[in-house]
């Protein structure tokens, strides 16, 4: 499969709406059945639309009023790279946080994404 920016960006939309509805069945659809999603790069990776859903809800089980946003930066065959951003309040403590990282993510034949890495930085008010 050859990637579109058009696909990438409406790929992007569906997460972005999925992270904001607090949704892991969306979320992990989003992946292929071997996927492998890398949190941080340091982390080993989550693998799988099952421990991806795990991990997605533990994440977004302590976050409300959450607000997404991406720009796609580039598309090239089966990869495309973003920049993105989020803002949550944490449920427990009622601080606001701002992240701000790069996605890359390399498509498989289906069009889910088979590798989602990510890089990104946090500030907490």
């Amino acid at each position: 499969m050859t990637l579109s920016m058009n696909q990438f960006e409406q790929w992007f939309s569906k997460y972005g709406a999925a992270w904001e509805a607090r949704d892991s069945h969306a979320f992990s659809s989003l992946f292929e059945n071997d996927a492998l999603y890398y949190w941080t790069p340091f982390a080993e990776p989550q693998k799988g639309p099952a421990e991806i859903a795990a991990a997605f809800n533990m994440a977004v089980g302590r976050q409300r009023d959450i607000q997404f946003g991406a720009r796609p930066l580039y598309v090239e065959a089966q990869l495309g790279s973003a920049h993105w951003s989020c803002s949550f309040t944490r449920v427990k403590t009622g601080k606001r946080v701002h992240l701000d990282g790069i996605f890359a993510v390399q498509f498989g034949a289906s069009g889910k994404a088979a590798s989602f890495r990510e890089w990104w930085h946090s500030d907490e008010s």
